[in-house]
């Protein structure tokens, strides 16, 4: 019995030592995927690591980012997100089309929070996703019409509009569709003209953008556009400074979908903030790393878009920006 008894505490105390160490343990680090923008360390993903910063995460010490390029090449893309999902990651952040796409072909399992123009095509509804994918939308889809109007407002004697857009490019067909309704009611023809972007058997991407975003801009002044829309893509929000230079040496009134745009020359940007989407992301990836489902978490969408205008773009382009535009204005860059 005492033998019994001598047994049983030992084992007692044993248990009770190894108490404090176990939960000495250090918590899991969570590991994030980020699949996306050709320059993970651009302003924008800079937001993203802002918002994690927000919420308590330091990169390095309680969270680790794995990084993969975007390519605009499906075979690559998808190597790149079948890396993350080897390295059994937490989450997969994927921004713009193709990356998404690559994220979901990848897996079925792994929380995907996308950071896109238009998140409708990826998921079943907004308010509910489904599946395992939701994140951040810009709603820039719903937004042709307005750039066509914008632009109409700007320079009302512009009948007809270049529009630039790559098939990488977010929702085209819908974009086109609200452009068509709008130009029909502005009596303004618009003159649709898609960036190729080639890849050979080889699988290597090999396509130069700027050139092709060059031959879009002669064409567009050959074909007598007064004004232009550039839609969505990668390979523009890449080539933003090249694109607005080229628009101010020839002349073109233009508006863009991103701020940024307009800060590097562009006359006119209309639509959602990227740096605040990208730190919205951030907020959605701790919802997930917290427990929650991406099924059930809606499609986080801008409160608000931003119309940011280059004074010094419209003197040099020879377009007087009406008084009523500059009180719409959220930002005026003289």
């Amino acid at each position: 019995m005492r033998t019994r008894l001598l047994l049983l505490s030992i084992a007692a105390l044993l248990v009770m030592g190894g108490m404090p160490a176990r939960a000495q343990q250090p918590a899991k680090v969570p590991r994030v995927g980020y699949l996306g923008g050709g320059n993970s360390r651009s302003p924008v993903f800079d937001s993203f690591l802002q918002g994690l910063r927000e919420l308590g995460y330091a990169e390095g010490q309680n969270i680790v980012i794995e990084r993969r390029p975007y390519f605009e090449n499906p075979e690559l893309d998808n190597s790149a997100a079948g890396e993350l999902v080897r390295l059994n990651v937490d989450a997969i952040v994927a921004q713009g089309g193709q990356s998404i796409l690559a994220a979901m072909k990848a897996t079925k399992t792994i929380p995907i929070v996308i950071i896109v123009p238009n998140a409708a095509p990826f998921v079943a509804s907004l308010e509910r996703p489904g599946g395992n994918v939701t994140g951040v939308s810009g709603l820039t889809a719903e937004l042709g019409g307005k750039w066509l109007e914008l632009l109409k407002q700007t320079a009302p004697e512009v009948s007809r509009v270049g529009v630039v857009y790559s098939r990488t490019s977010e929702r085209v067909s819908p974009m086109m569709k609200e452009l068509e309704v709008a130009a029909r009611s502005l009596r303004v023809e618009l003159q649709p003209w898609e960036v190729g972007l080639a890849i050979p058997a080889s699988g290597i991407f090999y396509s130069n953008p700027a050139r092709e975003v060059g031959a879009a801009l002669t064409w567009a002044t050959r074909g007598q556009a007064e004004a232009l829309i550039v839609l969505p893509g990668f390979v523009f929000a890449e080539n933003l400074g090249y694109i607005a230079d080229l628009a101010v040496k020839k002349r073109l009134p233009s508006i863009f979908w991103r701020a940024d745009f307009a800060e590097a020359g562009g006359l006119l940007a209309y639509g959602a903030n990227p740096a605040e989407q990208f730190r919205r992301a951030a907020y959605v990836v701790d919802k997930i790393l917290r427990g929650a489902k991406p099924a059930e978490l809606p499609i986080e969408q801008p409160k608000k878009f931003e119309l940011v205008i280059n004074l010094k773009t419209s003197k040099e382009i020879g377009v007087k920006i009406p008084d009523k535009m500059l009180t719409w204005a959220d930002r005026i860059i003289k």
